[in-house]
């Protein structure tokens, strides 16, 4: 007695497509489909305590890493660090209409960035010396340069296709993710401890605004595969990322930001009771006879001399913040990378440098505490030297 073979497909393709998914999700069944999409589901999954794990080891050797100015320990929170899962859940629950899926994944993608801000602030707890996040180890990666960018996407496009074809190679992705997308959350817990938030915001929206990226350009490789966004939970998980990255982009490249956030201080409130004035006679003055003046003759008025006037040195030209949030001061035209924050009405001296990039022009300003950087001319109100 045979057993007919239709019993065997759905473990068949439950395990990897012996062609090009495009083809094989194209012609498949909905049974098919359904133990294909499955089997990435169970690939990608967060396994909790394994999850957990992973990210306190990462986090250790993270702040050790830091606080005693290690590269090879900060190299092996990269290689321990769970986070490609999390993302790759996230770019396949539109795929998927799964919406405990997809706040699965945000829930681990959140944790991983609160966890390294902590131990960013922590390490800079531990830290001896003086330095700032920029002269750290590894602080290149936050340079918002093309070629990051391409490192990024190349690295998601990748990590999506080799994943679909159940190939170890994803992770080689992975380490990328961890090092470009989760440790800047760990400098900006850094400059959080040494500064303030206005300095651990630029970090924390680089990190936001490359990890939305990263999701949306999987998502966009697993439509072009065929696992499509389904339903109406897949679309609106979808259109939910689509809003986020969107926000990410307009908090990364605005130069206005938003007012700061400060405490008020203690004021003790002082009333004065006015005195009334003790009324006192006032006994009259004795008057003074008129004395005879003389009055003394006029001397000749000299003759002015023609000395010209000394010009005026002109000094450099100056502008004026004004914004009221304050003014993004950077390190290169249209970077992410801000070297001060101005705040309203601080006045710049404007160096020898123009730049149009992004279809915004910049100039190049040195601020009142000798910093050289760009900002944005549309932020500035120029003043006559």
């Amino acid at each position: 007695m045979s057993i007919p073979s239709t019993e065997f497909k759905p473990d068949r393709f439950r395990t990897q497509p012996q062609r090009q998914i495009r083809s094989y999700l194209a012609q498949a069944t909905k049974q098919e489909t359904k133990g294909f999409l499955e089997a990435l589901r169970q690939r990608a999954a967060i396994k909790p305590l394994s999850f957990v794990f992973q990210v306190a080891l990462s986090l250790l050797f993270f702040i050790l890493g830091l606080a005693y100015d290690t590269p090879l320990l900060l190299a092996l929170a990269v290689l321990v660090m769970p986070a490609y899962k999390a993302l790759l859940s996230l770019s396949l629950s539109p795929g998927l209409k799964s919406l405990p899926t997809a706040l699965g994944a945000v829930l681990a993608i959140l944790l991983m960035a609160c966890a390294f801000f902590g131990g960013g602030y922590l390490a800079q707890e531990l830290y001896l010396g003086q330095a700032s996040a920029e002269s750290l180890s590894h602080s290149f990666i936050l340079n918002q340069t093309l070629l990051e960018w391409i490192v990024i996407l190349g690295a998601a496009v990748f990590c999506a296709v080799w994943f679909s074809y159940n190939k170890s190679l994803a992770r080689i992705s992975a380490i990328i993710f961890n090092l470009l997308v989760f440790i800047p959350f760990g400098f900006a817990g850094w400059q959080f401890g040494s500064d303030s938030i206005n300095k651990a915001l630029p970090a924390i929206e680089v990190g936001f605004l490359r990890l939305l990226a990263v999701v949306l350009m999987m998502t966009l490789v697993f439509w072009i595969l065929r696992i499509k966004p389904r339903g109406a939970q897949g679309w609106l998980i979808l259109l939910a990322m689509c809003a986020l990255f969107g926000v990410a982009l307009y908090f990364n490249l605005g130069d206005d930001l938003s007012p700061k956030i400060e405490e008020p201080g203690v004021y003790q409130e002082i009333k004065v009771t006015p005195v009334k004035p003790t009324e006192l006679p006032i006994e009259p003055s004795p008057t003074l006879a008129p004395t005879a003046t003389s009055t003394p003759l006029p001397s000749p008025t000299p003759k002015p001399s023609n000395t010209p006037m000394p010009s005026p040195t002109p000094g450099p030209a100056q502008g004026r913040v004004t914004p009221e949030g304050g003014l993004r001061c950077r390190q290169v035209p249209f970077g992410s990378v801000t070297l001060e924050i101005l705040e309203q009405n601080v006045l710049v001296e404007l160096l020898e440098g123009q730049s149009n990039v992004g279809d915004r022009d910049w100039q190049k300003v040195l601020s009142p505490n000798g910093v050289e950087c760009w900002v944005d001319v549309r932020f500035l109100e120029i003043q006559n030297p």
